[in-house]
């Protein structure tokens, strides 16, 4: 593989001039956004730094959030950057893991659909915003997790936050990866005072966490909560081991698999799927965004009586309009697909691509995140870098986002390219 990139850019707008030394560049450069969060007095006033420096940094071609899609986000596609500057380059942004957002057949279930439901849904799930559907397409779910229970929900933040909050009480304690995703820790801050870290992927720092509080309040209710596949390391627990300590400290699980579940697994059936493990877990939640080529989300559960308190107590479930009528029969034509032989060589094909990806970065001394699967993260480090790198990408004709402090820690930004099995290896 050669080592030289090609300049894949075609600019269709002038990218701006940047002088990285400039006096009014530099600051651009230090700031990160957590310094703009804390704030007293005026609610207006007080953001009018954060949107300055947005702003400056955008003018300088060093945002590299909002891009406005000009084409469809296929594999090579165009976007409209936050500088002004319009680019042509190879999509590694977008999250499609498996390559169904333009499958014919999603395409042909989503008018078969509007021509049967119409294009909405005007009701609560609740208040008959199911229909056959939807029914059909919760047990699909079910038989794909080995879950009796499963419900829908609008987004896949609506159902991981509802599989929290919907069971978790005051005197509750979460016991939570460090590095879940923010509708957990939000679920989790919103429902109990009791929310304990642990150390990411460590299950005997999980253990410290979970002998202590059995020493101080033995008969507590107490939710582990992970995820299947974490998307901005691309790493997966060992289920087989926090299983165990679930068991042996009589706490419930709950593991979001929005990003693992389709793309990884016998089956699609995600990192539980591929470590045995999924009779074992209490509630699974997930999203049809990242695999399934639509919006949407699930919580499934092993226990009717959790599934209930989520029905009535979940509050995106119970105040939110259902999953449209599009959205469900697409959801329900890619888990058909995915589950079956065409999902096992789109699989193969993304598991091809994934390494492939990753063996021409390792050529290139670039420390990778993570382990084989659709997510790959390469390293950049410094935010001063990331921001510079990211502008370098986008000028060399790629549409990939760097990511920074506070979606990723402090000093570990990174590069997320989004993979897919519709790539070609060129």
């Amino acid at each position: 593989m050669s080592k030289e990139f090609p300049d894949l850019l075609r600019p269709l707008r002038p990218w701006p001039e940047v002088d990285l030394e400039a006096e009014h560049v530099r600051p651009l450069l230090r700031k990160n956004m957590g310094r703009f969060f804390p704030g007293r007095g005026d609610l207006d006033t007080r953001n009018q730094g954060l949107y300055s420096w947005v702003k400056a940094r955008s003018a300088e071609g060093l945002w590299p959030y909002g891009l406005i899609c000009i084409d469809p986000p296929f594999n090579e596609t165009k976007v409209r950057h936050a500088s002004g500057a319009d680019i042509e380059g190879v999509n590694l942004t977008a999250v499609d893991y498996m390559g169904m957002a333009q499958h014919p057949a999603l395409r042909e279930a989503a008018r078969e659909a509007i021509d049967t439901f119409g294009v909405h849904t005007p009701s609560s799930g609740p208040l008959m915003g199911n229909t056959a559907t939807s029914v059909e397409l919760e047990q699909r779910i079910c038989s794909l997790l080995d879950m009796p229970f499963v419900f829908l929900c609008p987004t896949g933040w609506a159902a991981a936050f509802t599989a929290l909050a919907g069971v978790v009480r005051d005197g509750d304690y979460v016991v939570m990866d460090e590095l879940s995703h923010q509708c957990l820790q939000q679920a989790a801050y919103a429902s109990t005072r009791n929310v304990q870290i642990f150390r990411h992927l460590d299950n005997a720092h999980l253990e410290e966490r979970l002998k202590g509080i059995r020493a101080e309040d033995p008969d507590a209710g107490v939710l582990i909560v992970t995820e299947g596949l974490f998307s901005m390391d691309g790493d997966a627990p060992d289920f087989i081991e926090l299983v165990r300590l679930a068991k042996d400290f009589d706490a419930f699980t709950l593991v979001d698999v929005a990003h693992d579940m389709g793309s990884l697994g016998p089956h699609g059936s995600g990192s539980l799927g591929a470590q045995g493990v999924l009779k074992d877990i209490d509630i699974i939640a997930g999203s049809f965004s990242k695999a399934y080529g639509t919006n949407g989300g699930f919580v499934a559960n092993r226990s009717h009586n959790i599934q209930w308190a989520q029905l009535c107590f979940g509050g995106p479930y119970t105040y939110s309009t259902a999953m449209g009528p599009v959205q469900v029969a697409v959801a329900n034509r890619a888990l058909e697909i995915l589950s079956g032989p065409e999902g096992d060589e789109l699989r193969a094909q993304l598991m091809t691509n994934v390494n492939h990806a990753r063996s021409g970065a390792e050529e290139r001394g670039l420390e990778l995140f993570g382990s084989p699967g659709p997510i790959v993260p390469i390293r950049i480090g410094r935010e001063a870098n990331s921001r510079v790198a990211g502008m370098r990408a986008f000028q060399k004709g790629l549409v990939v986002t760097s990511l920074e402090f506070p979606v990723v820690q402090r000093g570990a930004a990174r590069y997320r390219l989004s993979l897919s099995p519709r790539f070609t290896h060129e």
